[in-house]
């Protein structure tokens, strides 16, 4: 078990980096970790409502460079030297149809991808979720069915070596945690 304090320091490490080291592979053992911390996060009667595309360079070069042709320009420019790249899709509706659309499986996937992130900086590996792609083309290029929403796409790989790391700058704790009401105007 590891400690709240290394819990911690692991979320204040964690950042989404631009430098990524196209030399360093990401082996298939690590993505299978990713994918095991990924499916076992908690959602909404348990309907884990995440499914995921990877596309892995290594493994096949044509569906990451399919991949990355569907990312906003600026993307391309510096995931151009990721190892994997990866579409988190999120389910319409409960598996259960009896239960309906699913109002929280965006949040459940938002969670499972942030546990797969975090299990990521744990491996040293940095991975960085981005919305800046063309939602239309990865639905066509990747026969995406209608009853799934593109959320993000991830990309992972090792940072380059002497990458600038940004401080993180974050909102008063005042400004986004109330206490027992919302604060009066």
């Amino acid at each position: 078990m590891i400690s709240k304090e290394d819990l911690l320091e692991l979320i204040k490490i964690r950042h989404s980096g631009r430098s990524y080291d196209q030399s360093k592979l990401v082996h298939q053992k690590e993505i299978n970790m990713l994918i095991e911390a990924t499916r076992l996060s908690p959602s909404c009667y348990g309907d884990e409502p995440w499914r995921y595309v990877i596309c892995n360079r290594q493994s096949n070069q044509n569906a990451w460079k399919k991949l990355l042709s569907c990312l906003t320009e600026y993307n391309q420019k510096w995931t151009k030297d990721t190892q994997i790249l990866i579409i988190s899709l999120s389910a319409k509706n409960f598996r259960d149809h009896t239960k309906g659309a699913n109002f929280w499986g965006s949040h459940d996937t938002g969670a499972a991808n942030y546990a797969l992130m975090l299990q990521a900086t744990s491996m040293n590996l940095m991975a960085h979720q981005m919305g800046g792609f063309d939602r239309d083309k990865i639905v066509k290029k990747f026969n995406i069915p209608d009853d799934f929403n593109v959320m993000s796409v991830i990309a992972i790989g090792y940072e380059k070596k002497g990458a600038e790391v940004k401080e993180k700058t974050r909102k008063p704790i005042e400004e986004i945690f109330f206490y027992n009401e919302w604060p009066k105007s």
